[in-house]
């Protein structure tokens, strides 16, 4: 069975929703509330790429409408979290706490990209 682009972008999607989410568990400081967004979107995204990437393991994929609305919800939710990190975990001082945060910020901005790429390839029915 070959893996098509589809394919390999929601696992993509998915593992980096997946390595946010375990960041973000390292990272988390209960003093930060601005960065409960992050919390329900890497939570609520590791579910929603499951669902679609199985669906479409099964055969039975999402209509192209709901898919670029999951897309550009889940570009601009990832921007914003790693945004918010970003600007959370700068201003720290040196410590492994900060390297988890920003790597968590950098990968939720990668993450929100290849969401904005996805929504692109589903548009154009590719």
């Amino acid at each position: 069975m070959a893996v098509s682009r589809f394919a390999l972008i929601k696992f993509l999607e998915f593992a980096l929703a997946a390595a946010c989410l375990g960041l973000h568990y390292h990272s988390f400081v209960d003093k930060q509330t601005s960065l409960m967004l992050a919390s329900a979107t890497f939570g609520g995204y590791l579910i929603i790429t499951c669902g679609v990437f199985a669906g479409h393991l099964a055969g039975t994929p999402v209509n192209r409408r709901i898919d670029i609305y999951f897309c550009l919800l889940g570009c601009a939710l990832f921007i914003a979290s790693g945004s918010l990190a970003v600007e959370y975990f700068q201003n720290l001082g040196k410590s492994q706490l900060k390297d988890y945060g920003l790597a968590k910020a950098a990968l939720a901005i990668i993450n929100g990209i290849i969401f904005l790429v996805d929504a692109v390839f589903v548009y154009r029915g590719e």
